[in-house]
């Protein structure tokens, strides 16, 4: 019998022991609803507030920073649709721009597609160089004034080069403080937006957002020894944008 190796790691890994030893007890015994107000809920709420200052503690944020979502591909989408809709209800009677790469995960690809389908939004998709880098430069000349979000890919899951994160963020740093601010209620946002999809990164590379310099942060636990339907958004405070899924108020809303 031929033994079966595997090796895919990239697309999902096992759950760790250690990681379903700390689930187990909230699968079979602490069951109850963390929205609800007796015992049993509060009992697994006051388990995923921990989660989230760990998550929290990983990222080099504040715990409120953290979003949990049923994974990457609904983090992603939250990103990119969120920071759309809020600008959608400004004055603005030009379209929000978003600039991305064109070697993007599909949960980016896709709903960018459906936003410039929908003359909801203008996407731009910058290509690589033939090293499979997207060059600063090539991502700055596409900014324009209405551009609302950036969003590129730190690790790539397919070819495995890294992008030059920190130095994008730089570069948009610089592009918002020498160019202009707009108004959001009482506060005031620089745009454009920063978001990366950190997944295939947070096992290998540097990821604290503040170092990183990103607004928005992606993270998946299936790639990381955790479970599969269990996502990570992070969204630096005061982060314009709107949730996309409604009936709830978890996760803030």
């Amino acid at each position: 019998m031929n033994k079966k190796i595997y090796l895919d790691y990239a697309a999902s890994t096992p759950i760790d022991k250690k990681v379903l030893d700390e689930m187990l007890p909230y699968l079979k015994k602490h069951y109850g609803n963390p929205s609800s107000s007796h015992a049993y809920g509060q009992k697994t709420k006051a388990a995923i507030e921990e989660a989230r200052i760990k998550v929290a503690k990983f990222l080099g944020c504040q715990a409120d920073e953290i979003v949990f979502t049923g994974g990457a591909t609904e983090a992603n989408n939250l990103a990119i649709q969120g920071v759309i809709r809020k600008q959608q209800t400004g004055d603005s009677k030009q379209k929000p721009h978003i600039i991305t790469s064109s070697i993007e995960h599909e949960s980016i690809l896709e709903p960018c597609k459906t936003l410039e389908k929908e003359g909801l939004a203008e996407i731009t998709y910058v290509k690589p160089q033939k090293d499979g880098i997207v060059r600063v430069e090539d991502i700055q000349k596409e900014i324009r004034e209405h551009t609302v979000l950036i969003s590129i890919m730190y690790a790539n899951s397919e070819i495995g080069t890294i992008q030059p994160i920190t130095e994008i963020a730089n570069m948009i740093r610089n592009f918002r403080n020498s160019k202009f601010e707009i108004r959001n209620s009482k506060l005031k946002v620089a745009l454009p937006l920063f978001h990366t999809d950190a997944v295939q990164a947070a096992n290998f590379l540097e990821c604290d957002a503040e170092k990183l310099g990103v607004d928005l942060l992606t993270l998946s636990g299936h790639k990381i020894y955790g479970p599969k339907g269990v996502g990570v958004l992070y969204v630096r405070e005061r982060t314009p944008m709107m949730g996309i899924v409604e009936g709830g108020g978890q996760e803030g809303g």
